[in-house]
């Protein structure tokens, strides 16, 4: 495991310490183990951010494939499509 040497403002390390202390845990190990988490939190939300900017690219381009094409009428489809099979002995 690596050594490194941090500067941190003294208000900051008092915290990190109290918070140790409460934990029982070693700075060291608190210091670990939130900046473990930072790395993650960071990792993710640009992973969230690439994930809706491919969302936001797909939706532009259904919408360009969508203004090329006719458009359709769902109900109508489902009419036509039902009165082809209708027979007048057959409820509505």
């Amino acid at each position: 495991m690596a050594k490194i040497n941090i500067s941190i403002p003294d208000e900051l390390l008092a915290d990190v310490d109290a918070l140790a202390a409460e934990l029982e845990r070693s700075r060291s190990g608190l210091v670990a183990e939130a900046t473990a988490r930072y790395v993650t939190s960071v990792k993710d939300e640009r992973a969230e951010s690439e994930r809706r900017a491919r969302i936001d690219e797909a939706m532009t381009e259904m919408r360009r494939i969508a203004a090329e094409i006719e458009p359709f009428d769902s109900t109508a489809a489902i009419r036509a499509d039902r009165d082809r099979d209708w027979k007048p002995e057959d409820p509505r």
